[in-house]
């Protein structure tokens, strides 16, 4: 009996014909071809592989997506966790481990639930509170750790809607993130969404956010040997691939 094998080629490439469905702009076409006297291939199989969301795409990039952990009974997360690289990193800025650590969890549970890598978000929540000050107010009036205005409050399925409380702020903080991701065709147009720079008429600067972020992402993709997970995000080259790359 022969060993099977699975070949699949794009259908461009093969030159198989195949019907493409408008939904997709990826279509690759399976033959099972079985080694051995008087084996007979099976007809080809159509198959349709979708768009990859975002997400995926910064997974890949940052190497996000580990299981999810939970603080030992000496107050640290599991070595290796998403929660305690975060951590790490978080506490460079500020003394307060429980913060850290609260932030740290609450973070990678809510991109989990929205499907955003943790380290894109500890990029974001560097950017508008380097302090991890819960209480923070801006002068705009935005509140908390993610600088979330208040007319957000109770809109975003969270289970609070105070704004100073670190996991109802991660919360609205995180699914606006991801409402301005599904609705930007550029990480970068996504990113100066959040921040609300429109023209920079208020923040003349403001056009600078998306490489901050960038920057501070970074960061949050090191591990605590200071040693980057998975491919390098956000170097030169990813930062210029996501400028010009459309989202949809």
């Amino acid at each position: 009996m022969g060993v099977a094998a699975l070949i699949v080629t794009a259908a461009a490439v093969a030159g198989i014909g195949a019907e493409v469905r408008p939904e997709t702009r990826y279509v690759a076409v399976a033959t099972w071809a079985f080694a051995g006297a008087g084996a007979a291939a099976l007809p080809p199989a159509v198959v349709i592989a979708r768009k990859p969301s975002l997400a995926e795409i910064l997974d890949m990039v940052l190497g996000d997506r580990q299981p999810l952990s939970s603080l030992s009974r000496d107050g640290n997360f599991t070595p290796g966790s998403d929660e305690a690289r975060i951590a790490t990193v978080l506490g460079k800025y500020t003394p307060d481990r429980a913060r850290a650590n609260h932030i740290a969890a609450a973070l990678v549970k809510e991109g989990r639930r929205r499907n955003i890598g943790s380290s894109l978000l500890v990029g974001v929540l560097l950017t508008e509170n380097p302090w991890l000050d819960p209480q923070a107010r801006s002068s705009a009036g935005a509140r908390g750790l993610m600088q979330v205005m208040p007319f957000h409050a109770g809109k975003w399925g969270c289970a609070s809607g105070d704004l100073f409380d670190i996991d109802a702020n991660i919360c609205h903080g995180v699914a606006i993130l991801a409402d301005n991701l599904k609705s930007s065709r550029t990480l970068p147009a996504a990113l100066l969404g959040y921040n609300g720079c429109v023209r920079g008429t208020n923040t003349p600067d403001c056009w600078r956010y998306p490489s901050t972020v960038y920057r501070l992402a970074r960061k949050g993709a090191e591990g605590s040997e200071g040693i980057l997970k998975g491919a390098v995000p956000f170097s030169s080259t990813s930062v210029n691939h996501f400028r010009g790359t459309p989202l949809n």
